[in-house]
């Protein structure tokens, strides 16, 4: 048996650990992080709460605790001496690592005694921020008189505290932070860039809600955040206040951006919005769009507008051999239930372009107008995307089709993305064809083929029963 190497202890702390060594706030932790200090906070608790042996198995779970870490002793930290009936400083007064982990102490007492130092200090404004929702009645009501006192200081940044004060509306009781901070503030130009900056979305949405109800949003902002938000409640409720703003002729023009928004949803909606900005005859020019929906939404305005959409389709369809033909033309013909559609769009099967072919043979399929011996024709496209959409197709007839034409499918020399929708077809037919057609393919140059011809070797026949 090998012999194992043992690892020495890591020389990197944590943040905890660091404070534990004397280490001050700044040099301990990322101070701009709000979720920094939440974690902290946590985290000292968790530490101090070991003393007593009542260390929830969820926290040690949390924790992820492994040996090896750096060698501090957290028996040294403060504690509350019941004899004395104080705080076990190390000197007095406390130095502001050995205050800031009171402040975070898991005993109530030691939080509370801890508040006393906080005045003149203000690296320890977030953690008195945070005991300002704090989940001891006593505690967090004098941090709040603290608060408010050091709110009004000369040197206060009330600014640097809104992220944290944000991330604290998730406690039960951190309501009072976040407006009181807010009050302090005033009105600061980057108050709505804080207030949607967090790393957590529960906040990020309340923070987007915030801004909203106060109207702190500019049009720019509103753009910004409908555009590059990662929460779609707070682009939808974004996209829904900017329309609100858009006037007759849009003068600012806040539609152009949302018109081409990554979001179909997005999209759609500044469609609808073009007939009450009297822009109604720019949505011609949407009728082409990859979204079904912002399709709709062109053909509605349209017609609101009074124009014909099934004309402007039929216009761009006419052409069997038009070059830069949108795929969205031909699914907006098919949609707009014109009379012409299914003669129009069987010619464009033959289009030299692989993705008009793909999508003429998607349109004739959502008219319920292609037969199987074209979807048969279509599986020897050279475009990939015709032979799936031909494949798809397919499966619902896949016991009609000759097994000798399904087997030539498979067969090697065929291209790739011709056997690899090939094997989906007969997958969705007998397991018996499957073993009968894959028999010699388990060692198939295509990893995909020989894997399936190893399955179906493999897979067993369901038992045979006869009728009566």
């Amino acid at each position: 048996m090998r012999n194992v190497i043992p690892l020495s202890p890591t020389l990197f702390l944590s943040p905890q650990d660091r404070l534990l060594v004397g280490k001050p706030l700044a040099a301990a932790l990322d101070t701009a992080d709000p979720e920094a200090w939440v974690d902290l906070d946590r985290r000292i608790r968790s530490e101090t709460a070991r003393r007593s042996g009542v260390l929830p198995l969820v926290s040690l779970l949390r924790e992820r605790r492994t040996g090896g870490r750096g060698s501090v002793d957290w028996s040294t930290a403060p504690h509350w001496d019941e004899e004395a009936e104080d705080v076990t400083w190390s000197q007095f007064p406390p130095r502001e690592a050995e205050t800031a982990i009171a402040l975070c102490h898991d005993r109530r007492q030691v939080r509370e005694a801890a508040l006393a130092f906080t005045p003149g200090q203000s690296a320890l404004l977030p953690l008195l921020l945070t005991r300002c929702a704090d989940r001891d009645l006593h505690v967090r009501e004098r941090a709040r008189r603290m608060m408010r006192a050091a709110l009004q200081e000369p040197e206060a940044e009330p600014a640097e505290l809104v992220p944290l004060a944000l991330r604290l509306t998730l406690f039960p009781h951190g309501g009072w932070a976040l407006d009181r901070v807010l009050a302090a503030a005033g009105p600061l130009p980057g108050l709505p860039g804080l207030l949607c900056a967090s790393q957590a979305p529960e906040v990020r949405i309340f923070g987007a809600r915030l801004a909203l109800e106060r109207e702190l949003l500019t049009p720019a902002g509103l753009t910004e955040l409908t555009l590059t938000a990662p929460d779609r409640i707070v682009r939808h409720r974004c996209t829904g206040e900017l329309l609100a703003r858009v006037t007759a002729g849009d003068p600012e023009r806040l539609l152009d951006p949302l018109l081409d928004a990554s979001s179909a949803v997005t999209r759609s909606s500044a469609v609808m919005a073009l007939h009450r900005a009297d822009r109604g005859p720019e949505a011609a020019s949407r009728l082409t769009d990859q979204s079904a929906r912002v399709r709709s939404a062109a053909r509605l305005v349209l017609r609101l507008e009074g124009q014909d959409s099934r004309e402007l389709y039929h216009r761009m369809c006419s052409d069997p051999a038009a070059p830069d033909l949108p795929p969205g033309a031909l699914f907006g013909l098919a949609e707009s239930g014109a009379p012409d559609a299914t003669a129009l769009l069987r010619p464009l099967t033959a289009h030299p372009e692989g993705r008009v072919r793909a999508s003429a043979l998607a349109a004739l399929r959502m008219l319920d107008a292609v037969s199987p011996d074209e979807l048969m024709a279509a599986m020897d496209d050279p475009h990939p995307p015709v032979v799936r959409t031909a494949c798809k197709a397919l499966v619902p007839y896949v016991l009609l089709v000759p097994e000798e034409w399904l087997a030539s499918l498979v067969a090697p020399g065929r291209p790739q993305h011709v056997r690899r929708s090939a094997l989906r077809l007969l997958c969705a037919h007998s397991l018996a064809l499957r073993k009968r057609v894959l028999a010699a393919m388990e060692d198939d140059e295509d990893p995909e083929v020989a894997h399936e011809a190893q399955r179906a070797r493999y897979e067993p026949l369901p038992p045979f029963s006869s009728g009566g």
